[in-house]
């Protein structure tokens, strides 16, 4: 939002001054009008010859000077704003959560060294890109688990994630559906906006409809990162002589989840562009959501310097309003 969007008065009542100060001002101007006073007795081809003008309607008078300090007082008091400032109880970064995919696809080799391993580097950068921010882990294959809650530490983040194996979890299968809940606890003290970011080869067709609900969650954001490669690129390698019988990436399946979710999908890359895209929507989705929590500030303050500059123009012999 720019700054003329985001512009208005934290105490417009203030504004109502305007009304009298400007009536103030139209009947002070008629009570000094010369001509007005004069033209009922004094005809008018001839009143503009006999009033001889004072030269208080100068550039610069206690009159103007006046108005204008009004107008600032009013204008301060008001409360102009267009910018938040810090909340004392906000993060530092947004919160994210990690649900990595230990399902027994998660362990093919066509990306190397393997699907899980390279996903383990990928979090790492993602993780070592947003220092201390509030970062938590899950595993998940059939059912989903804890490995670390919210927490600001990288370093133990990055212990526990290099613990991750495939098979290490108690049942078989893929059920991304099952993070939400432990996902959704993690999350549920935290006034700020945070991002569930899912990475996974693969997930069944019905897997999108447990996600739909948080297309209706704004505060939490939904990221999918697809590892492997699709039925496409594994033919295309096995014409080249590149045989392989790997579980493809299923990744219609993984962006009809991000769809439902309102959320968005991403492709593993072999350089680190991914890494940096889903940084910026993390940080993005924080900064826009996590706005309603900041303070506005108040630049009333700031017109308090010009209206004491003007204010000393009443230092100035004469310079006295009774002179009007």
């Amino acid at each position: 939002m720019s700054a003329l969007e985001a512009f208005h008065f934290l105490r417009p009542e203030w504004l109502l001054l305007v009304f009298p100060v400007g009536l103030i001002t139209v009947l002070e101007s008629r009570g000094n009008d010369q001509l007005r006073q004069w033209r009922p007795v004094i005809a008018g081809h001839l009143l503009n010859e006999m009033i001889i003008r004072s030269h208080s309607g100068r550039t610069l008078s206690p009159r103007l000077a006046s108005r204008v300090v009004a107008v600032l007082m009013i204008l301060a008091m008001a409360g102009p704003s267009w910018e938040r400032g810090d909340s004392p109880f906000a993060r530092d970064g947004a919160a994210l959560v990690i649900a990595v995919d230990l399902s027994a696809s998660m362990a093919e080799r066509d990306v190397q060294p393997d699907r899980l391993q390279r996903a383990r580097d990928k979090v790492r950068q993602l993780v070592k890109a947003r220092g201390d921010s509030a970062t938590a882990l899950i595993a998940y294959a059939g059912t989903a688990h804890t490995v670390l809650p919210l927490s600001e530490d990288s370093g133990v983040l990055l212990y526990y994630l290099d613990a991750l194996a495939v098979g290490m979890l108690p049942r078989e299968g893929k059920s991304p559906g099952s993070v939400l809940p432990l996902a959704r606890s993690m999350l549920a003290g935290l006034e700020d906006s945070a991002t569930l970011l899912l990475v996974s080869d693969g997930a069944g067709n019905e897997a999108s409809a447990a996600f739909a609900s948080l297309a209706d969650d704004t505060s939490i954001q939904l990221l999918v990162w697809g590892i492997g490669k699709t039925q496409a690129e594994i033919d295309s390698d096995a014409q080249r002589g590149l045989r392989s019988d790997a579980q493809p990436l299923q990744e219609e399946q993984l962006k009809a989840i991000a769809s439902a979710a309102g959320g968005h999908y991403r492709r593993l890359t072999p350089h680190d562009e991914d890494v940096r895209d889903l940084s910026r929507r993390i940080e993005r989705h924080y900064n826009t959501l996590g706005d309603s929590s900041r303070p506005w500030v108040d630049a009333g303050y700031y017109l308090v310097f010009p209206i004491m500059a003007l204010f000393l123009l009443w230092f100035r012999r004469g310079w006295v309003l009774l002179r009007w």
